[in-house]
């Protein structure tokens, strides 16, 4: 599968285009260990091996200045976001110049403690034998989850068959570029790229994702986030992922 790997790099494209209204400002932006979230996220990228080409969405001038700061020397080019999540994914995905059956791995920005090793993980997934539609990392969900209609219970659900779902997703481009040519009112209604493929009947797999692959939607998550890096940093090499079976 390294070969598999090196001879078929996957791009990124990371949705960096959030207005961070929970949060008073853009998530992807805000400081973490003295850098903007979004550094993080690039850098991970940059040091994942399967990983050739980075594409982003966002502020172009902003994102350009950090992927510099960074280091990234795998950075490629950065598209204006659109009014709603996967309307940057398809403004991203015009970007890409490769093949059509190069894998896509769509990341939101506002992830910045995702790993290289993850990264690698769902791209030997989605170059697996039996060519899924899609990869996606997901945890196990721990606490119960109830649904509710106008403050009461209605139904417990069963735990045992939930995940909770990350990104990167994988995907080859030729499909996301299809799949995004739908009505703008169908994309919307889309929480995540993985949503569309399955909508269309196709394969989706899971991956082992990471507790520590946190979202940033919250000022306790900030401190989350800040945490985890400073645990990292003092930790070593090859203890920066955490499993999550």
């Amino acid at each position: 599968m390294a070969n598999a790997m090196a001879n078929t790099p996957a791009v990124a494209l990371v949705l960096a285009g959030g207005l961070g209204t929970r949060m008073g400002r853009p998530k992807q932006f805000l400081q973490l260990r003295g850098r903007p979230a979004l550094y993080h996220t690039l850098r991970a990228f940059e040091e994942a091996s399967s990983v050739g080409r980075i594409y982003a969405v966002g502020d172009r001038p902003r994102v350009e200045a950090l992927a510099k700061e960074a280091g990234i020397s795998k950075y490629a080019r950065c598209a204006e976001p659109g009014p709603f999540r996967q309307l940057s994914t398809k403004s991203g995905l015009l970007l890409c110049e490769e093949d059509p059956e190069t894998l896509v791995l769509v990341h939101d920005g506002s992830r910045p403690l995702v790993t290289p090793e993850l990264v690698d993980r769902v791209v030997e997934a989605a170059l697996g034998e039996d060519r899924p539609d899609g990869v996606v990392p997901a945890t196990h969900v721990s606490d119960t989850i109830k649904v509710e209609r106008g403050g009461e219970v209605v139904k417990t659900l069963d735990r045992t068959e939930l995940r909770a779902v990350q990104t990167p997703q994988a995907f080859r481009l030729g499909l996301l570029r299809r799949l995004h040519d739908a009505p703008h009112d169908y994309l919307g209604a889309a929480t995540d790229d993985a949503s569309l493929v399955e909508r269309e009947g196709g394969r989706v797999l899971l991956v082992d994702g990471e507790k520590t692959n946190i979202k940033l939607t919250s000022p306790e998550d900030l401190v989350l986030a800040e945490a985890i890096l400073a645990a990292r940093e003092g930790a070593p090499e090859d203890s920066r992922a955490e499993g999550t079976s």
